[in-house]
């Protein structure tokens, strides 16, 4: 269970790091100052300085963030300043005249040189604002917003190729089993592998030909290999086999490499046209009827994955890891208020009108986007839950 946990925690941060990562480089190669980059998420544990950027080690290890200077759409000019950071950002320019004084005292006369003119010019680069991410054109800061999302996709290649290359071997995966349904009754669980069998069908036509008849097989799972008896049902309830499993076919032919950076490479662009496809299928079934409830997954959803995954052996968690990195790139990149995608229609709108949608606008709509995904993450959430209570 201890591994298990971990195993997740490092998937999921791995997934978000390389996504800020994405940021971090995007930023800096346009010329933006990124004041933070951040592993994990606060409360804060270490950090230090390197250049213009806070490096972070953060408490929740689930991801990180990169803070970039301006992204928030202010302008910090001198008067928006900290007392400290006054002193460590403002430059000058100022230009003097020399003069002479004369002063009497007591009938002694006094000749001084005094400044008597000066004139304060706080410079572009004084201020920061060069390096501000609400000061570059349009089409800098569009990349370094998708930066991200090709990072993720880069990965999710990345990925298949390794498992292309390596390859595995095929099995029968049990994905899901019914309540009281006889597999549960023999100890069957989601995730467990049908052995002796060289796929789904030599497997469904051993249990249909004995419905009704003790049957005896072997799964593999988290506790190793056990032997299953059970008896498969004459009657049978709509939804349902004869025994109560779903069924998937696992495993990946083996390829040369040269040929799988190709493959993986069509293969990452078929996935994500997929995911892509069917965020708009899911939007658009609020208003037509169609519910896509069902193929979403939340963390806990992921969390079962990735311990079948885990379960299976290396290459199966790269495959699964490629999988949600994917899903990462096609959902942000998904034209969606607080997204990623959604901040490029802002930045659209923008060159279309001539001048950017106000801040006040940007936060409302994005502030109501985030409350939507965090609702819809609750209720797919309480799915997951509701689904390993059942």
């Amino acid at each position: 269970m201890f591994v298990d946990i971990i195993i997740f925690i490092v998937v999921l941060a791995v997934l978000i790091l390389v996504h800020e990562w994405g940021h971090f480089l995007a930023a800096r190669r346009t010329g933006m100052k990124v004041d933070e980059f951040g592993i994990g998420f606060p409360p804060r544990l270490w950090s230090w300085q390197r250049g213009e950027t806070l490096w972070s080690i953060n408490v929740i290890p689930l991801g990180g963030f990169v803070k970039i200077a301006g992204e928030d759409g202010t302008d910090a000019d001198l008067c928006g300043l900290n007392a400290d950071r006054r002193g460590q950002n403002t430059a000058v320019e100022i230009t003097v005249e020399e003069k002479e004084i004369s002063v009497t005292t007591d009938g002694e006369v006094m000749e001084k040189d005094v400044f008597v003119e000066e004139k304060f010019f706080p410079t572009k680069e004084a201020s920061g604002k060069s390096g501000y991410f609400s000061d570059k054109p349009i089409w800098q800061r569009a990349i370094v917003l998708s930066a991200g999302v090709l990072m993720n996709f880069v990965l999710g290649w990345l990925l298949l190729s390794i498992v292309f290359s390596f390859g595995t071997a095929n099995i029968v995966l049990i994905s899901d089993v019914a309540a009281n349904s006889p597999a549960e009754l023999a100890g069957i669980v989601a995730g467990d592998r049908i052995l002796g069998f060289p796929d789904i069908d030599s497997f469904t036509d051993f249990v249909n030909r004995n419905k009704g008849q003790e049957i005896s097989f072997t799964v593999e799972g988290g506790g190793g290999e056990k032997e299953i008896k059970l008896v498969p049902r004459k009657e049978i309830p709509p939804g349902q086999g004869a025994i109560g499993v779903a069924l998937v076919m696992g495993g990946v032919q083996k390829i040369p490499w040269y040929q799988s950076i190709w493959e993986a490479l069509k293969t990452s662009v078929e996935i994500f046209g997929f995911i892509f496809v069917m965020l708009f299928r899911l939007i658009a079934g609020f208003f037509g009827g169609e519910n896509l409830f069902g193929y979403l997954s939340g963390p806990i959803g992921i969390y079962r994955a990735t311990t079948q995954a885990a379960g299976l052996g290396i290459i199966y968690l790269l495959n699964l890891t490629a999988l949600i990195s994917l899903n990462l790139a096609a959902l942000n990149i998904f034209p969606f208020p607080a997204l990623d995608g959604g901040r490029v229609i802002f930045l659209a709108i923008e060159k279309i009108k001539g001048s950017p949608v106000s801040l006040k606008i940007q936060q409302i709509v994005n502030g109501v986007g985030f409350a939507l995904m965090i609702l819809l993450l609750v209720v797919v959430s309480v799915k997951d839950v509701l689904k390993l209570l059942v």
